[in-house]
């Protein structure tokens, strides 16, 4: 396998919406899936998300002390094919350090900390970078064995489309957001006749919703 091991980790509404109708981030997981979604973190070499999300929520991607003792901080990534990431977004600063994967033909001329690398990744058809070419980067050069993908929602569609992913937990709320243009799970164009088939491993009741861990 030249690519690291991929875990795609999400929390969702039972309709299936992970945000409100504008997009806004919402608080879906119980307090325990957030302590287990942070000992997750802590177990991956790295852990990414894609440059909406960043805009939208600002997440630091860091392990708290709150939920793990003696924390070890995973590599951060941003897909982000036009470097427009803010240079004061929490996601650059010191805690950790950075990867941001812009597209080959990007220049960036913004100014991070010296924690933050620019990595420049070939671009697919639809000029979104080329999660192939990516993971190899990540593995042959940045020895990234075990990968977290914590979203958005087009995110964590084109690993599931391009079956570039092992394991997948998402997190079912007990609430419905509704909205036929809000966000969901999977943002992407979906398929018509290949289904992505999926093995449900466990379930696990974590109060008040429940934990549903996959393996593709």
């Amino acid at each position: 396998m030249k690519r690291p091991y991929v875990i795609i980790n999400c929390a969702m509404s039972a309709d299936g919406k992970i945000a409100s109708p504008s997009g806004k981030q919402i608080r879906l997981s119980s307090e325990g899936d957030i302590k287990r979604m942070y000992q997750l973190r802590n177990e991956n070499d790295a852990v990414l998300v894609g440059i909406n999300t960043v805009l939208s929520d600002n997440p630091r991607l860091t392990v708290k002390e709150k939920y793990v003792k003696k924390p070890i901080q995973p590599i951060r990534i941003i897909l982000d094919t036009h470097c427009r990431t803010p240079e004061d977004a929490l996601v650059v600063n010191k805690d950790a350090k950075t990867l941001i994967i812009t597209g080959e033909k990007n220049t960036c001329n913004k100014k991070f900390n010296s924690n933050v690398e620019i990595i420049k990744c070939e671009t697919d058809k639809n000029g979104l970078i080329n999660l192939e070419k990516m993971l190899k980067i990540l593995l042959l050069d940045y020895e990234i064995k075990n990968l977290m993908v914590e979203g958005g929602g087009r995110v964590i569609w084109s690993f599931l489309k391009n079956r570039l992913f092992d394991e997948m937990f998402v997190y079912i709320a007990p609430v419905v957001i509704g909205g036929k243009s809000t966000p969901t799970l999977t943002r992407g164009e979906g398929v018509e006749n290949k289904m992505i088939p999926l093995q449900i491993v466990d379930i696990q009741h974590i109060k008040p919703g429940i934990l549903i861990h996959y393996k593709i």
